[in-house]
């Protein structure tokens, strides 16, 4: 079984969303689940649903998080 990776997802555009990911790239973003699958799969018709990784997006950072990632070296 051939393994991809998770990609980079830019909180900006997908924060309070939900996405589907398959093969390593997003393919579908919504609000509600069914809406990312039903997207999906009209994309990706042969895709099964094992091929589907359907991810929630924070829409912000915690504040400890953003602290680590803002601070200056």
């Amino acid at each position: 079984m051939k393994r991809f990776t998770t990609p980079i997802i830019d909180v900006k555009k997908y924060g309070g969303k939900q996405v589907a990911i398959v093969k390593g790239k997003i393919v579908a973003s919504g609000i509600t689940t069914r809406e990312v699958l039903e997207n999906a799969r009209k994309k990706l018709p042969h895709a099964t649903w094992r091929d589907i990784l359907l991810v929630s997006v924070p829409i912000i950072l915690s504040p400890h998080l953003s602290r680590v990632f803002h601070r200056k070296v």
